[in-house]
Parts: structure tokens; C-alpha cells; sequence
């Protein structure tokens, strides 16, 4: 389901941002708004780096977070892929083609909204 722009900032104003009057308290309402509504595992393309130097988008397995209220900077939010057997934090906005449940869909889609905001 595609979220409008209405809905989207309501969010944002009433759920992440509310009561909110420092950049730190802003800062946590994201992180804990990202940690509570995105759901593990999740399926998405991310462009790794070969030993030849060329690029290649892989699929890879969204496992986890490594972003929480104690680490988020307000400007990344990190998640761990699995590529390989591979564990590898990632910036959420390196990702592309994701293929989650209808509600980490919507929180990405609020993510997105702020990152072009």
C-alpha cells in the first residue's frame, strides 16, 4: 500500500517527531519509530564491490538493524545484510528493489519521504 503525502507527515508529526524539542530527541523518535515498524528478514538488491573493482547489484537478505537511539545520527540508518555468509552493515538508502511485509513497506516509504524532504 502506497502512502500519501498527508498520511506520510501525519506520521512523522504524530508519531516519530511529536513532543519532540531537541535535534537528539528528533534523532530518537526515527531510530525507535525504524526499530518498531521495519520486520526481519527482508529481501532487497544491494551493489557490492568485486575483487576486479566492477560494481554488481546482488540479493541479499536485510537480517537486522545496526542503527538504534544510541547510535543514530539523524542522518543514516544502518541495517545488516547477509550476502554470502556474510554479515555487512549497510546504509538503508544503499538498497534498492526490497521486498518486505506491508508494514516495514510503509516505514520505508516514511524513511524515504525524510531522506528527500
Amino acid at each position: 500500500m502506497k502512502l500519501t503525502t498527508t498520511e506520510i507527515e501525519e506520521i512523522i508529526d504524530y508519531e516519530i517527531i511529536v513532543d519532540c524539542y531537541e535535534e537528539e530527541e528528533v534523532n530518537m523518535g526515527w531510530a525507535i519509530y525504524m526499530e518498531e515498524n521495519i520486520y526481519y528478514p527482508f529481501e532487497a538488491e544491494y551493489q557490492v564491490k568485486k575483487k576486479d573493482g566492477k560494481r554488481l547489484w546482488s540479493n541479499v537478505k536485510v537480517v537486522g538493524n545496526e542503527t538504534d537511539e544510541s547510535n543514530f545520527e539523524g542522518g543514516s540508518y544502518y541495517v545488516e545484510v547477509e550476502y554470502n555468509d556474510i554479515l555487512i552493515p549497510v546504509d538503508l538508502d544503499k538498497l534498492r528493489n526490497i521486498e518486505a511485509d506491508e508494514e516495514t513497506m510503509k516505514a520505508l516509504q516514511v524513511w524515504q519521504y525524510r531522506n528527500n524532504y
